[in-house]
């Protein structure tokens, strides 16, 4: 085994190589190899230092604003992340991962550069081991990292941004009268029009039919509403299995359907869709939500867990919109127009070496 020193010096060199596109297959296969390596975190995180410092110009080490703190954050996360990804059983066409906007752009070349090597290393592997499979029905499993964003084309042609966290199931090729995926948290589906073969996804229990439309569904597991917003086209929502389903209602376009998954109870409204669906273009839209809402998606879009301490703050409103705007830029406009303060607290390593999300609580201002 090679020592640290030359072990990062290697890495360093492999990295470099990747980021100029020089670096040949079996090149981007050692550097894997080093990611996998149990001291990986070590050896790793000062060329991810290093790229930081060549990037924007801060000296290594230089970790102090609150800018910079949530950064380092995101690539401790993605680093942990990286290394417990689950291998896919085949290849994954067409799918990239990229960074949400705001500070995390700025990172791009260490954050995503990981992830691209990974993604090469697993078509790799997946092509020669799946060749003799090509008959046979494979389900892939896409999940995007917490903090990040997905983007994928089915095997139809449809076309599936994945938000953060959000993990979308799908056959490696459609067959017999359906086209069915199955989604877990939030996801822009903009479908290939088939009228003879129609796209169902299901999301908890909300089970959706279309046949070539654009819309934003979102089921995360840890809420206890599904939700579904029509862009264009027509939607069926329907109860049962596909074979044998009945028709709850059909949803048309500028509307916004809710469904309370612990009353069953489903509400209709219309609503301005650009809020619900900008973030897949990297902008965040607030009209008169509650405080509390916005503190959802936030935590949500930076990977953080925002408190509201003083309870009368969640009914706060807020509008705003926000394309490149950092955290800590978000949180000083926030004390602006509300009545608030707030504080970062320091994050905990785990056992297993991973990190707890940032918190950032908010209190009323005196």
């Amino acid at each position: 085994m090679p020592d640290i020193n030359s072990k990062n010096q290697r890495v360093s060199f492999l990295l470099k190589k990747y980021m100029d596109n020089t670096c040949s297959e079996d090149e981007a296969l050692e550097l894997v190899t080093f990611m996998d390596d149990p001291t990986f975190d070590s050896s790793i995180l000062p060329e991810a230092r290093s790229y930081w410092h060549s990037l924007n110009n801060h000296p290594i080490g230089d970790f102090n604003t609150d800018g910079d703190r949530l950064a380092l954050d995101h690539i401790l996360d993605h680093l942990h992340h990286l290394i417990r990804l689950e291998e896919e059983e085949a290849t994954i066409d067409k799918f990239k991962n990229s960074t949400i906007f705001g500070i995390f752009s700025k990172y791009a070349a260490v954050l995503i550069l990981p992830l691209l090597v990974y993604s090469i290393y697993v078509t790799f592997r997946s092509t020669g081991a799946n060749s003799s499979k090509t008959d046979q029905i494979v389900w892939h499993k896409v999940k995007a990292t917490v903090g990040m964003q997905a983007d994928l084309v089915l095997p139809d042609g449809s076309h599936v941004w994945l938000n953060s966290g959000s993990v979308l199931r799908y056959p490696n090729t459609f067959t017999g009268s359906v086209r069915q995926v199955t989604l877990s948290g939030e996801a822009f589906f903009d479908i290939v029009k088939d009228e003879a073969h129609p796209f169902l996804v299901k999301a908890g229990k909300m089970h959706i039919e279309v046949k070539g439309t654009r819309f934003n569904v979102i089921n995360y597991p840890d809420e206890t509403v599904s939700e579904l917003i029509l862009e264009s086209g027509s939607v069926r929502l329907y109860s049962g299995n596909s074979k044998d389903n009945k028709t709850i209602t059909n949803i048309k376009p500028g509307e916004h359907a809710v469904f309370d998954t612990v009353t069953n109870q489903l509400t209709i409204s219309d609503v301005d869709v650009r809020k619900y669906t900008s973030w897949k273009d990297g902008v965040l839209i607030f009209r008169d939500d509650h405080m509390e809402d916005v503190v959802r998606k936030l935590d949500k879009w930076f990977n953080v867990e925002i408190i509201l301490q003083s309870p009368e703050l969640k009914e706060y409103v807020y509008t705003a919109t926000y394309r490149d705007e950092t955290l800590p830029q978000i949180l000083e406009l926030l004390k602006i127009s509300a009545p608030i303060k707030y504080n970062i607290t320091d994050r905990e390593r785990l056992n297993d070496n991973s990190y707890s999300k940032r918190k950032i609580v908010i209190t009323k201002r005196k």
